[in-house]
């Protein structure tokens, strides 16, 4: 796909399996094909922007809009019911007529992910917005940063330590923060243990961190807000910066306060580009840092409706030198694909294994298309191909219990069949993925593309 020159159209981002859904279901007894593994118990989440009004094409950007989580419940090897609601904010109050048992205090919900954490439910999008806590059924609660205990905003992607049961977030904030950014740490309990402010030469845009047993990864890289279009109204004010000094910081885990913090970064020069997702980042016995992660040339720049149009992303591996400051990129594979996850139990740690979603532009369009999973260690891969007219989205890694390896589990993803204008849950063995299916469940209507989810066990938000 070449880059565009100009743009002023947000309709790619917006039709097909991008477009908005406007039902809210409950579906229960989901038609099966094959059998769901008994050892599934839990809820599939998945989060992603729907705006509930009509939104203006040349402003308007895919990361915008009200946010609507999706789930599915499986439990004894049946998928028991599909739900989808909007997620609580000021929005929603006033266009749905709305009340919620607590106070939302968004203008619109968090929209980006959704996870679970010390028995609660969190839909979470960056920026300065706190989280919204949700039922087991998916209805918002309130606005709730880990029982009341968070500062400002929080990230869409903590990374979860299981070795202690911590989550660690970067956490921007445009209107709160300035040239200030937050290292969090949300304990194992559900409350906020640690944050600590360092400096920023702007306001960057830092979707996501790498997380290894030493430090904290900081992706300080060349999108960043643009005071002149916050300032003309621009509802996202984001954009690439070809002066930008491109690095990544180091933070160390055990920094105690923001003197700490400024002292101790190490900060590491890499190439201009920008990434939004790491598949997993860990230490090496010689004490550098490895963070494989889907790199995109260019962003925001010519296209400034959402991330696609001006170049598309390829899985890399960087090695950063804390000696010589310094990051050596090298592409592990030229296809475009993005969604990288692994496996819980290597979270932090030497990595196998690492699955992703395939992104097509052979018709000068790009779409997502099959998952992908990748050997390191072999330097090989395997592609399961849903099938012309599907679009898979992210693969999320399910181990079994008991687990005798690496990729002893399940993928779990949504399928989209533009044939059918629905969506399937498909799981895969991740032993086998170029095998059939083991299961896949039918649901009444399509999951739009969104963005990020997990499987939510019931032994950590369990049923109320």
């Amino acid at each position: 796909m070449t880059a565009i020159e100009t743009l002023d159209d947000a309709s790619p981002y917006l039709s097909g399996n991008n477009a908005p859904v406007r039902t809210e279901h409950t579906v229960v007894d989901l038609e099966v094909t094959g059998q769901v593994p008994k050892d599934l118990e839990g809820r599939l989440l998945r989060n992603g922007p729907n705006p509930i009004g009509d939104v203006d094409m040349e402003s308007h950007h895919w990361f915008l809009g009200d946010g609507m989580v999706h789930g599915i419940r499986l439990a004894d090897g049946k998928a028991h019911w599909y739900r989808n609601r909007y997620v609580g904010s000021e929005s929603v109050q006033a266009t749905l007529d709305r009340t919620f048992p607590g106070e939302v205090t968004a203008s619109s919900g968090p929209n980006t992910n959704v996870i679970g954490h010390a028995g609660r439910t969190y839909a979470l999008v960056e920026a300065g917005t706190k989280p919204v806590e949700l039922t087991y059924e998916l209805e918002t609660v309130e606005t709730n940063g880990f029982e009341h205990s968070l500062l400002n905003g929080y990230t869409a992607h903590p990374k979860y330590d299981p070795l202690t049961g911590d989550m660690h977030a970067i956490a921007y904030s445009y209107a709160e923060l300035l040239d200030k950014v937050q290292y969090v740490v949300v304990g194992a309990d559900g409350a906020v243990t640690k944050t600590i402010h360092f400096s920023a030469p702007g306001m960057p845009m830092i979707h996501d961190m790498g997380l290894t047993q030493k430090y904290a990864v900081i992706l300080d890289l060349p999108v960043a807000v643009d005071l002149e279009l916050a300032m003309a109204g621009s509802p996202f004010p984001v954009r690439w910066f070809n002066d930008y000094d491109a690095r990544v910081g180091l933070l160390p885990r055990s920094v105690s306060s923001d003197e700490d913090a400024d002292a101790n970064i190490i900060w590491c020069s890499i190439d201009p580009c920008f990434a939004f997702h790491p598949l997993n980042s860990y230490d090496t016995d010689d004490g550098k840092v490895i963070v494989d992660i889907c790199r995109y040339d260019k962003l925001f720049d010519a296209d400034r409706n959402g991330p696609f149009r001006d170049s598309l992303p390829q899985l890399e591996r960087w090695t950063i030198d804390p000696a010589s400051h310094s990051v050596r990129r090298n592409v592990i594979d030229e296809r475009f694909q993005e969604f990288p996850r692994v496996a819980g139990a290597v979270l932090n740690a030497p990595h196998r294994y690492g699955y992703t979603t395939s992104i097509d532009d052979s018709a000068d369009e790009w779409k997502f298309g099959n998952t992908i999973k990748h050997d390191l260690t072999a330097g090989t891969s395997e592609v399961h191909d849903h099938g012309a007219t599907r679009e898979a989205g992210e693969p999320v890694f399910v181990s079994r219990p008991n687990s005798t390896g690496e990729d002893d589990g399940w993928l779990l993803t949504m399928v989209y069949d533009a044939a059918t204008d629905k969506s399937d849950l498909v799981i895969l063995d991740a032993a086998n993925v170029v095998g059939e299916p083991e299961a896949i469940v039918h649901l009444p209507a399509r999951v739009p593309n969104g963005f990020h989810g997990n499987w939510v066990r019931d032994s950590v938000t369990p049923p109320q």
